[in-house]
């Protein structure tokens, strides 16, 4: 049967397995399946990883080193640890890497804004 395999000498379909999958897709009851987001397979996986809390990854991740931190919110930016709350008189747009001052010193913004 198709994507099935068998050692040299097997005499019947019963001795035919699924070959085994690639990176980034599991074994099923019905062949391979690909991983869904937010998690990773290596080759001939059983089943799928799931990601580190707080991160993410594309249907199909074939290591950890594909997971990585989903963008930070507004008000937030991305630092080597995660999403980090803008201090006191800066904001920031969602997926920023750093906070921007508020252009008017004498405005007072609360933590984590996300808008002048």
């Amino acid at each position: 049967p198709e994507n099935m395999v068998s050692v040299a000498g097997s005499t019947s379909e019963d001795d035919c397995v699924y070959a085994p999958c690639f990176a980034g897709n599991y074994m099923t009851d019905s062949g391979c399946q690909q991983c869904g987001n937010n998690t990773f397979s290596a080759a001939g996986a059983f089943s799928c990883t799931s990601c580190p809390e707080d991160m993410a990854s594309a249907v199909g991740s074939t290591s950890e080193e594909d997971c990585v931190f989903a963008p930070c919110l507004a008000g937030s930016y991305m630092t080597d640890n995660g999403c980090q709350q803008c201090g006191e008189n800066t904001f920031s747009a969602a997926g920023a890497s750093s906070c921007s001052d508020c252009p008017i010193k004498n405005m007072v913004s609360a933590a984590g804004s996300s808008s002048e």
